[in-house]
């Protein structure tokens, strides 16, 4: 399975959640783009083919590293919280973690265009193949209809009157061919104008529908969407250096999990329960979430993790002339309490699980990441803990088995696969351990890989879910 799951080539590579849109990646890359022009049309792809997933009305955060540059750097594109947020949340003394006062300022298109500026090829190349997957039709995922069935009662109670991604009030069986028309005309927005995307009429349908739900969301909010490109945290794994996205991304608390201990599964997670807890205040964010990765033939390496966070459909408000599934980021992620530096403060940006990570180890450079909502540290801690050890091959080290942290009542959910030592000392380290089969989590973490020896690239998907890497 290690070799199924992962490509190697020398002209780059490109990793996606959804094999189509590994695919516009790859394609980006033989026209001639970078490894920012494939993560942008991979990404950009995603955002038609998994929906409830990732989108224009959500966020993004990225890590790329530049060939021949010492460390690589983050973009962050977390949309703030609206100005009226933080009256309503001391009005009510609670965040509503769904509906019209869960919605922030999307930042994803921020995001997906500071990536594009970096890039070879014009913006409306990159955007063309998920326009025409939108308006042609695809085939609807299975993982779209799990993700919908889950959300059902949310959708239906905030859209009564329907939306596509429910026709008949029904869940989209999986291979159904499926057109978004909405969403085609909303790329064809971006394309044309991206700086000005949420200043125009898609910006307008967006405020519209929240005040209509009866949220506090205004054109003036919009105006905060921002994408900062900035440092990497730096940190230590063994012997090699690692590199995580700052906070208000939980990068950090990856940094304080490895550092604390890299040994066996009990080690790791005892690491990783001390840095949650230095951080549980802040932790939320169970998320709808998919990726996307890149290495071209020069060893740029470009990770994207976006989402439209939990549970999988976001807000649960759609805006059906656009079909977009507007995030809960700033329902999911700030603190209620009036005073705490999560609060939701005009333009703030709400913690989030999302992170990614870089490693650097004698000619191997590595990146990676996964979505999984509050298991993203956990999946990212065990993953670095056996690259620590000596595991170099990313595809073993993506299908090696994992454990899940169960936030309710701190529980572990096992994968087989452990060794029967293991599984005895992470039964004695939690409350309650419960086994699934092999691969039997919702991970779907990506890691991308250059050896500066050989010049070879590679990419490993996870085969836990269905995506894909391809080499040109």
């Amino acid at each position: 399975m290690a070799e199924q799951i992962q490509a190697r080539g020398t002209r780059g590579v490109v990793a996606a959640a959804a094999p189509t849109a590994a695919l516009v990646g790859a394609e980006a890359l033989r026209a001639g783009g970078n490894a920012y022009d494939a993560v942008v049309a991979a990404a950009l792809a995603e955002t038609v083919l998994l929906p409830p997933k990732c989108g224009l009305a959500g966020d993004l955060i990225a890590l790329a590293w530049h060939r021949g540059k010492a460390a690589p750097e983050t973009l962050l594109a977390v949309g703030g919280a609206p100005h009226g947020l933080a009256e309503e949340v001391e009005r009510a003394g609670v965040l509503e973690r769904t509906g019209p006062h869960s919605v922030g300022v999307p930042g994803a298109p921020a995001g997906y265009a500071a990536l594009a500026e970096r890039g070879r090829l014009p913006l409306d190349r990159l955007t063309r193949p998920a326009i025409e997957i939108a308006e042609q039709g695809f085939a609807w995922s299975r993982i779209c209809s799990v993700l919908a069935e889950e959300s059902r009662e949310l959708v239906a109670r905030h859209n009564p009157e329907g939306t596509r991604y429910y026709p008949r009030s029904r869940v989209i069986p999986p291979g159904s061919i499926t057109r978004l028309p909405g969403l085609a005309r909303a790329l064809e927005h971006f394309a044309a104008a991206p700086g000005s995307f949420l200043a125009g009429p898609v910006g307008e349908a967006i405020v519209a529908r929240v005040r209509e739900c009866g949220g506090v969301l205004c054109r003036q909010d919009l105006a905060l969407a921002r994408a900062e490109w900035v440092p990497a945290v730096q940190g230590h794994l063994g012997n090699k250096t690692l590199y995580v996205t700052p906070a208000p991304t939980h990068g950090p608390s990856l940094v304080d999990a490895v550092q604390a201990g890299t040994g066996g599964a009990a080690e790791i997670h005892a690491s990783v329960m001390k840095a949650i807890a230095r951080r549980r205040a802040e932790l939320a964010d169970p998320s709808g979430t998919s990726m996307v990765s890149a290495v071209d033939a020069e060893g740029t390496m470009v990770t994207v993790v976006h989402s439209n966070s939990y549970p999988h459909f976001g807000s649960g408000i759609v805006v059906g002339a656009y079909d977009l599934i507007l995030s809960n980021r700033a329902g999911r992620g700030f603190s209620a309490e009036p005073g705490h530096p999560n609060f939701p403060e005009p333009g703030r940006r709400p913690a989030t699980t999302l992170h990614a990570w870089a490693v650097e180890g004698g000619v191997c450079r590595f990146v990676g990441g996964t979505p999984g909502g509050a298991n993203q540290m956990p999946w990212n801690a065990q993953t670095l803990a056996r690259l620590a050890g000596g595991e170099g091959d990313i595809g073993c080290l993506i299908a090696a088995p994992r454990w899940a942290w169960e936030t309710d009542d701190d529980s572990i959910v096992a994968e087989e696969g452990f060794a029967p030592a293991e599984l005895a000392t992470l039964q004695s380290a939690a409350p309650r351990l419960s086994l699934v089969g092999r691969w039997g989590l919702r991970s779907a973490m990506q890691i991308v890989a250059h050896d500066e020896r050989t010049g070879v690239v590679s990419a490993a998907a996870d085969p836990r879910t269905v995506g894909v890497a391809l080499a040109l």
